[in-house]
């Protein structure tokens, strides 16, 4: 398959690739900073952070010696005061509370909380405050950015979210790239668009979601196609099943009229009981037709009823239809006396569907048997034919609905008996089996349900 074969990644390896991306760009992000602060510093764009120390170390004795006070000898990047030697405060850019904290360095050098230098002049003492930050060297930049340094760094983290986020985005899209193919597949299984051409993605995950989504498009489609085929089969079937309707009522018809012509008494019995023998024919008809398109199970209410009496009204039908038939109908009651409430017409319905159904491929000893049990808390009919049995294809096909093995409509067998009776075990949460006998010619089919106990007999537990 073409998707196999493409090139993928892991998302393991792809989520690498992008951290690596991003380290990468951090990296370059710090190493252009460094750059860029080392090309200030060497150009004199930025002063350095011990600028300020060093210029009133150098200038020390210029400014004790300044008479008046030059006051453009004190770098902008620091502030001054001037003092008398009893501690007063003359004149400077102090604030007030810089100037109460100079006083008291003055007094003790270490009682201040600023870094202060004590520069002794004739008349008094001069005392300059500086930092040890980096500062830019344009008076203009100092006075709208005096914190260099932090100003540098919040530039630094500003850039860094942005390549954070930056790199987020383009992941995101990757993602969304190589995930799209995935969406529109699950869209397309949704709206039922099958036949469309496969797509693929480069990376592994997203390739076996995909793989996973086209074995299930597969079954999907072939589901589909089968559920078609099978509405269609169905249609085909029941207008089929309709049509030959037609078929008893011409011969209702055809002798009715000869009933007019006729004067023998004999003859008219005969036709008669030909058109009684059509009529219940319709009438089983028009019943498969109502049961199959509605496709529901219908026949009665659910009655409170002892099992005996089930088991007896199934015996008498059953014996009508095996002796209409010239069939030998043998039986074998096990079961006990219990009341259970059950849809009688609905389960004798369905068991006579397998009598009939065994009557059709009863082909030899003229003889089918019938078996009555209870096993646990359910009821075991099971019917034994002498025909020659199940074909391998009609041992998995046999409870769909409209298999018959019969390449043509007879016997009034449409492929609807074993499904029915199926539904009805279902119904009472049992099932159907069947199987040919191993020792001998024929099969069994063992139709089982659920007894729903309205009252236990205390002596016979079923």
């Amino acid at each position: 398959m073409e998707l196999i074969k493409n090139k993928s990644n892991t998302l393991f390896w792809l989520f690498i690739k992008q951290l690596l991306w991003l380290s990468a760009y951090i990296l370059i992000e710090i190493f252009a900073f460094i750059i860029l602060f080392n090309i200030g510093l060497n150009s004199g764009f930025i002063l350095p952070a011990n600028y300020s120390e060093h210029y009133l170390e150098v200038n020390k004795n210029i400014i004790s010696q300044s008479e008046p006070f030059d006051k453009s000898l004190i770098p902008f990047t620091c502030k001054y005061g001037l003092f008398d030697f009893d501690g007063n405060y003359l004149s400077g850019d102090f604030s007030e509370d810089m100037a109460d904290d100079a006083k008291a360095f003055i007094k003790d050098s270490k009682a201040s909380n600023n870094l202060f230098m004590l520069i002794e002049r004739a008349n008094g003492y001069c005392v300059v405050q500086y930092d040890i930050y980096a500062h830019f060297s344009s008076y203009t930049l100092h006075k709208l950015f005096p914190k260099f340094e932090r100003m540098y760094l919040i530039l630094f983290f500003i850039i860094f979210v942005v390549i954070v986020i930056n790199n987020a985005l383009h992941f995101g899209r990757k993602l969304k790239k190589q995930l799209k193919p995935v969406l529109e597949e699950i869209n397309q299984i949704q709206n039922k668009e099958l036949n469309v051409e496969r797509k693929h993605s480069k990376i592994k995950e997203f390739n076996d979601i995909l793989l996973a989504l086209y074995d299930m498009e597969t079954a999907l489609s072939q589901s589909l196609k089968k559920e078609w085929e099978t509405e269609q089969n169905r249609k085909s079937n029941i207008s089929a099943l309709a049509h030959d309707i037609k078929t008893p009522l011409t011969v209702i018809k055809g002798n009715s009229e000869l009933i007019l012509e006729e004067d023998n008494i004999a003859e008219i019995y005969q036709l008669t009981d030909i058109i009684n023998s059509n009529s219940d024919k319709i009438e089983r008809y028009i019943k498969l037709l109502i049961d199959e398109t509605n496709n529901t199970l219908t026949g009665g209410n659910e009655e409170q009823i002892t099992l005996t009496a089930l088991i007896d009204g199934i015996i008498k039908a059953s014996e009508v239809i095996c002796n209409l038939n010239g069939i030998e109908l043998i039986t074998h009651n096990k079961v006990f006396e219990v009341n259970m409430i059950i849809n009688k017409d609905l389960v004798e319905r369905a068991v006579l569907n397998l009598i009939q159904n065994a009557i059709e491929h009863t082909n030899s000893r003229k003889m089918i048997k019938l078996y009555f049990e209870c096993l646990e808390n359910k009821l075991v009919i099971s019917v034994e034919d002498f025909g020659k049995g199940f074909t391998s294809e009609a041992l998995k096909y046999a409870k769909n609905q409209f298999y018959t093995e019969k390449s043509e409509r007879s016997q009034e067998h449409y492929g609807l008996g074993m499904y029915f009776a199926s539904n009805v075990a279902e119904k009472y949460n049992g099932g159907i089996t069947y199987y040919n006998k191993p020792d001998q010619t024929g099969s069994v089919v063992v139709f089982e349900i659920k007894i729903c106990l309205a009252k236990f007999n205390e002596l016979h537990n079923c």
